[in-house]
């Protein structure tokens, strides 16, 4: 899967965005996968707040949708799980989140646990949940919800070295203490992450290359041409 980008984590506050404005003259928002050759793709969205129309997404080719349900500053995004819903309820069949880790905030296990109960609950938002970032599209075999969540798969943005330790047994330590939880609740989970990510973060580990991987590169070419095996991932 390759995303063009999305809008970069800390950054100030956002605000909603059209789906003209989308689809026209923000192609770094666009998402494309690649299917069975260079000439067949699957166009989506990767937002961190509300767009002013699903349906019309939907109806420019838009058929999955990555958004932010949680914040890297540790709580959750109070418009992630009505964003999740305005997409499928919009008819965009794929629905994923991810999630950007609060290294700092502790409790990585926690971090996990709170954003599949948001997303599972009517009850809405917690203000006690330490959370963090996001959506993202599923790859292939899509078969419904995760764990009883909305979406149906929940992605751990593991990015900008800033937000993690210099220690990169600490950061592995967090990090498994985040597919641990996500495994003990079910949840089909994925990495977004890169090379220049993720080696510097969790010393190029290979542990989790089972995991499918969310490669992401902002060169406006929706393909893996440049692509380079890293932790234990051979392919996106």
């Amino acid at each position: 899967i390759t995303f063009e980008a999305a809008p970069p984590e800390g950054s100030p506050t956002g605000k909603a965005i059209t789906c003209i404005v989308i689809m026209q003259n923000l192609p770094s928002m666009l998402a494309v996968l690649l299917l069975a050759t260079p000439t067949v793709a699957t166009l989506g969205v990767d937002v961190s707040y509300p767009p002013s129309s699903w349906s019309c997404l939907k109806s420019n080719g838009v058929s999955f949708a990555v958004v932010r349900v949680g914040r890297s500053t540790g709580h959750v995004d109070p418009n992630g799980r009505a964003m999740a819903q305005g997409a499928l309820n919009a008819g965009i069949k794929y629905v994923d989140g991810y999630l950007f880790p609060c290294y700092k905030c502790g409790n990585p296990a926690g971090q996990v646990r709170q954003v599949v109960f948001n997303l599972k609950s009517s009850s809405g938002i917690n203000s006690t949940v330490n959370a963090t970032e996001g959506m993202a599209y599923r790859e292939q075999g899509y078969n419904g919800t995760s764990a009883g969540m909305i979406i149906g798969m929940l992605w751990l943005d593991i990015e900008g070295t800033q937000y993690w330790s210099s220690s990169t047994s600490s950061n592995l330590n967090f990090i498994a203490g985040m597919v641990n939880e996500a495994e003990s609740l079910g949840v089909k989970l994925g990495f977004y992450t890169s090379k220049f990510q993720w080696n510097p973060i969790a010393g190029g580990s290979t542990k989790y290359g089972k995991y499918p991987l969310w490669y992401a590169h902002y060169d406006n070419n929706p393909s893996f041409s440049d692509f380079s095996p890293f932790g234990g991932w051979s392919k996106p």
